[in-house]
């Protein structure tokens, strides 16, 4: 198998190039959502407009999930679906949680208990827990630390650790602006104060400039390294970030922080770093927005997330490894990218966008992480544009469901839409949303056999070659047996002069990279000893200059 394109390969191959390049491949992979849940704000009481997907509860299967419109009155709602199949749709008005103050981010423990926080308009701020079957209940055990009461406004989306401690930020662009911990007794630990005299210049929004970042809007945890990683919002305020750190002209605007959970320590004295300084113009913002907008991924060495312009990366261990991977808005597919990623079974990273440049319903996108240790070969994917009446309009994020023969379950909601006659607006949508699903079926091994028999003939005399291709498609074969190539077959060949003739079959796999394997026949003149027989199959065929842009082409239409 050969997993890379080298160029200087014989004239041969020109053909093989121009085969590729003519095969083409459609812009958009459709993954069709699978719609389990139709809100209906017309149910007193159902649920409405969901700002953010439900979690999967493992055990039982069922998911869980909350809409800050829809219930009795001003409140919320929170509603499970039983098997997270769409039967068995419950929901009752969460009036606790106060008028419309459920807009933040949800999480689910190992013990099958969903958190979610609430910062009403009117009424004090709460966490609130529940498992399938139960009934919300406040989450603290006593009262918030002194000190950080203007900063327990729980807002973004939450992080949770394989000890069952919640992890949230919380505040406002005016008053407080925290990281706290949440542990499974309902202890509260303040962990950060963004607020340190130490890291804020000025005074007043909004001169103050937050140099550490403001409040954060997604959190990520590494359990094995026992680090916490976020981004920070700027919110009514002058800057947030490294004035130095962005280009000359352009404007901070919220930074990617980490925080080393073996020095945490109470009253918001835990140090924090930050790892990179956001530009406004040259790569988006990280916006205020209490379910998380912008979103974050963790992934081994490497870090995934958004801002309001595009999807990014960067590696922990390297300061200047920060890469916008796609930028939303240039073409026809995602715009606004919006609600938590997922890092799914298959190894890639999934996203929704709000909206689509041409005023859609919005969009699903994966970034296809690449084979190569530096991930320079990272691509975005537009996967499906979602239809108003059918999916629902305004996705906002997903969540991570289990794996059954396979295939893993991805879950997600949109906040308006999905009956017939609902529209999009420029401004808004109507109808009440949905709950989906969608699968994702992991990459499928490419494997390509292909055997020549015999494998040392004699001028004049023929050699069948036979081939079978699986987790790949687009085949071409090379040299002498150039041009498109079904994915199983054989062929007569009869080699017109003396020598060794290698043939070689390429394909394109799932993750839009070249696969090759070979068989190779040696021709003896007449009259001349027989030589030794040539083993056929598996081994890697060199690729023309030629090919390589073809291919280049190819894949770039697959992942503009």
């Amino acid at each position: 198998m050969n997993r890379s394109l080298f160029p200087g390969a014989p004239a041969r191959l020109f053909g093989l190039g121009l085969a590729l390049l003519m095969a083409g491949a459609p812009a958009l992979a459709d993954l069709t959502p699978r719609v389990l849940h139709r809100f209906d704000a017309a149910s007193a009481g159902a649920g409405a407009n969901p700002h953010l997907p439900p979690v999967y509860r493992p055990g039982e299967g069922a998911l869980l999930g909350v809409t800050p419109l829809g219930g009795a009155a001003t409140s919320g709602a929170y509603y499970q679906l039983r098997d997270a199949q769409g039967s068995e749709y419950q929901a009752a008005a969460f009036a606790e949680a106060g008028g419309l103050g459920l807009r933040t981010g949800l999480v689910v423990d190992s013990q099958g208990q969903a958190y979610v926080g609430s910062t009403p308009f009117l009424g004090a701020p709460g966490m609130f827990r529940w498992a399938a079957g139960g009934v919300p209940s406040n989450a603290l055990a006593g009262t918030p630390p002194d000190g950080s009461e203007d900063a327990f406004k729980p807002r973004g989306l939450f992080a949770v650790d394989a000890d069952d401690n919640v992890y949230f930020g919380g505040g406002s662009g005016r008053a407080g602006n925290g990281l706290f911990r949440l542990d499974a007794a309902g202890a509260l630990t303040w962990l950060v104060d963004f607020q340190l005299p130490d890291y804020v210049q000025g005074s007043g929004n909004p001169q103050t400039v937050y140099l550490k970042g403001q409040y954060p809007v997604a959190l990520a945890v590494d359990d094995d390294a026992d680090m916490l990683y976020g981004i920070n919002v700027r919110d009514q305020s002058a800057g947030a970030g490294d004035e130095s750190a962005v280009p000359e002209g352009d404007e901070t605007a919220g930074t990617l922080f980490s925080v080393d959970l073996s020095q945490a320590v109470g009253e918001g004295a835990t140090p924090v770093t930050v790892l990179h300084t956001f530009a406004k113009n040259a790569e988006g913002e990280i916006k205020g927005n209490d379910s998380g907008q912008q979103a974050l991924v963790h992934d081994g060495d490497w870090l995934y997330g958004t801002t309001t312009l595009g999807v990014w990366r960067y590696h922990l261990d390297d300061e200047d490894s920060f890469t916008v991977l796609h930028r939303f808005g240039d073409g026809e597919d995602g715009q606004t990218p919006w609600g938590p990623l997922v890092l799914a079974e298959d190894g890639h990273v999934y996203g929704t966008t709000r909206r689509t440049s041409a005023g859609g319903a919005g969009a699903l996108y994966r970034i296809r992480i690449g084979a190569a240790d530096d991930r320079a070969d990272d691509g975005y994917e537009l996967l499906h544009l979602f239809d108003v009446e059918s999916d629902g309009a305004f996705p906002n994020g997903l969540s991570a469901g289990p794996v059954n023969d396979g295939i893993q379950t991805l879950y997600g909601a949109t906040n308006a839409g999905g009956a017939p006659g609902d529209t999009v607006s420029s401004s808004s949508a109507t109808g009440s949303g949905t709950v989906y699903a969608l699968d994702v079926a992991p990459p499928v091994a490419a494997n390509i056999d292909i055997q020549a028999q015999p494998t040392t003939l004699t001028e004049g005399e023929s050699t069948i070659l036979t081939w079978s291709v699986s987790g790949a498609d687009q085949c071409v074969g090379e040299g002498e047996w150039g041009g498109n190539k079904a994915l199983q077959g054989s062929e007569t060949l009869t080699p017109d002069v003396a020598g060794e003739f290698t043939y070689t079959l390429t394909c394109v796999d799932g993750d839009s990279e070249t696969v090759s394997a070979s068989a190779t026949v040696t021709v003896n003149a007449s009259g001349s000893e027989g030589g030794e027989e040539s083993g056929g199959g598996g081994g890697g065929g060199s690729v023309h200059y030629l090919m390589l842009l073809a291919l280049a082409a190819l894949l770039g239409r697959r992942t503009a």
